[in-house]
């Protein structure tokens, strides 16, 4: 079958996914053969003690969860009504026949071209020579019913029938399916069900499966999967994306009048090693990690982060009334650096780049060189929100500042238009700011507007005034360390890195989920669309969902979330949960 509506198909099983007995892991990923750039593995569907022990399993397993899981399948599957393409989709009961496949495992990937052609001998031969290294390996014990169902129906949904025949590969007897954007081959070699598109790369899953690649030249031998070590053993799901000989590909064209050689090295790319995670069940955790590794020495990709601190500055807005926070810090010289240097590296030497123009423009508007405005944001985002209700006019910004006076003479440079008022309080300016305004059939213009107060160290902003002053007398009762954070936040931070760079939470059992429920329901009421369109077709379904959703199934299973990201000498890395 095509492959995005292979992707579509899995994505609403693993969605449908009902209780069922946890596979046995037997397909290794580490073993496939070390030209394998990509793979996702999907190990197979938790017990179901595996599943009630686990909080986020037994909220999607729960009877009153049913609507919004019901929602999410309808949406999905859901088309345009006037589209002439429509076709008959998949009905319930074959949805949950269907998610039975999820109980076994599933890889798939990306190989490369062995006979990969190097850039400075890649011309158009490369471009006739396309090459698919895509594969796709399944346990088929006990599933081969519903796995026959599954294709007979996407075949039956294709407009345009494809040519079948057989061929023999690697002494496997396989289906070769032929269409206009090329052949796939298929065939079932003991109880694995193997796909792919390339004859190569068909003898090296083969090989693979029956354990037959030589140890010195499988993936677990190369330097990049050594370097994601832990991120990759064990779990529900795990993936692996590693970036070999970037700077090899056939980067010699240009784009738009840009040279994309000389930008692919300007960025160093090849600083990137891999990007690594896995997501696991650990009782009633659900958890998280994913790194980008690589080279993080200065000038590479990786300047983009901030090298992070023990406490971030918004740390202080706190209270016990939070119910979230998310925070992250971002080197913006390094960003504006990175994008600099790349602009350059597109133009001969001593022509003036697309940078140098907007560094002209920017000046003359703010009244200062880029760098030095760019210069006076510490990096720090974050937003709070205390309301129980998740009301999104009650939610706060923090970013952070170096030096009050000149943010304050760039804020009125830069934005002079919108700020409609402005008074200052001891050592705090604020300001109202308009975001713009739409006149009305009777002339007049309706306004929204923000409210930003201008701290020595941060700028905090939101849509109401009481919310920003709400917000800054609580940072006054702190006075150094933050008592107010609930204790479960700080014993969960207490569980990450000393530096971080990035911190969330959130608490699902200080919502009023009843309220919730109840504005989310007369905000997708207000929700414009246009008739006869999928999204449309998805609203509805989910407003159908929310009216029959009992909101007490959340704080019956979830109590929290929590986060944070790193930056050190191996790369940038996340962490995280939901429980």
């Amino acid at each position: 079958m095509r492959r995005a509506k292979l992707n579509a198909i899995l994505v609403v099983m693993l969605l449908a996914g009902p209780v069922a007995v946890f596979a046995q892991s037997s397909l290794d990923p580490g073993q496939l053969p070390k030209s394998t750039t990509f793979y996702l593995a999907w190990h197979g569907t938790p017990s179901i003690d595996a599943r009630r022990a686990n909080s986020l399993l037994a909220t999607w397993d729960d009877a009153d969860f049913e609507p919004v899981r019901a929602a999410i399948i309808e949406a999905m599957m859901s088309r345009p009504a006037d589209s002439a393409k429509a076709k008959a989709a998949l009905t319930r009961e074959e949805l949950s026949q269907y998610a039975l496949l999820l109980d076994n495992e599933i890889v798939f990937g990306y190989i490369v071209n062995p006979n990969q052609v190097k850039s400075s001998e890649a011309g158009q031969e490369s471009q006739k020579n396309s090459w698919n290294g895509m594969f796709l390996v399944y346990d088929h014990t006990g599933k081969e019913a519903a796995l026959a169902r599954l294709l007979l129906q996407a075949r039956m949904n294709e407009k345009d029938p494809p040519k079948i025949s057989a061929a023999t590969i690697a002494g496997i007897s396989a289906i070769k399916i032929e269409r206009k954007d090329g052949a796939t081959f298929w065939a079932d070699d003991g109880k694995y069900t193997l796909v792919a598109s390339e004859p190569a790369v068909f003898e090296k899953i083969s090989a693979w499966t029956k354990h037959a690649t030589p140890e010195a030249a499988t993936l677990s031998q190369t330097a990049a999967y050594r370097e994601a070590g832990g991120l990759l053993k064990g779990g529900l799901m795990e993936f692996f994306f590693h970036f070999p000989n970037i700077i090899d590909r056939n980067w010699d064209t240009s784009v738009m009048g840009f040279r994309l050689r000389p930008l692919i090295q300007s960025l160093k790319l090849q600083a990137v090693h891999s990007i690594a995670g896995r997501l696991a069940l650990d009782g009633a955790r659900t958890r998280f990690q994913g790194a980008i590794l690589g080279d993080t020495s200065t000038g590479s990709f990786f300047d983009i982060w901030d090298e992070g601190g023990t406490s971030p500055s918004s740390w202080q807005f706190i209270t016990a009334n939070t119910v979230s926070y998310q925070e992250w810090r971002v080197n913006l010289l390094g960003i504006y650096a990175l994008i600099k240097r790349a602009l350059q590296s597109t133009v001969g030497a001593g022509q003036p780049s697309p940078m140098d123009f907007l560094e002209t423009q920017a000046a003359t508007r703010l009244g200062m060189p880029l760098p030095d405005a760019i210069g006076l944001f510490s990096g720090e985002f974050a937003t709070l929100q205390s309301s129980s209700t998740l009301d999104s006019a009650k939610q706060v910004y923090v970013v952070g500042i170096r030096e009050k006076v000149a943010t304050l003479k760039l804020l009125r440079a830069g934005l002079a238009e919108r700020v409609t008022a402005e008074r200052s309080e001891g050592d705090t300016t604020f300001l109202r700011m308009s975001e713009g305004g739409m006149a009305s059939a009777a002339g007049t213009a309706s306004r929204k507007y923000y409210h930003l107060a201008v701290t020595p160290g941060v700028i905090v902003a939101s849509a109401r005034d009481e919310s920003v002053r709400e917000i800054l007398a609580s940072a006054k009762t702190t006075h150094g360390e933050n008592t107010l954070v609930p204790p479960a936040w700080q014993k969960a931070r207490e569980q990450f890195p000393k530096t971080i760079n990035g911190l969330s939470f959130f608490d699902f059992q200080r919502i009023d989920w009843t309220a919730a429920k109840e504005r989310w329901i007369a905000e997708s009421r207000k929700a414009p669309t246009s008739k006869g369109t999928q999204p449309e077709a998805a609203r509805d379904a989910f407003a159908n969902a929310l009216k029959d959703l009992n909101p007490r199934v959340f704080p019956r299973h979830l109590h929290m979330t929590a986060s944070a990201s790193w930056k050190d000498a191996r790369g940038m890395h996340v962490d995280g949960w939901i429980e």
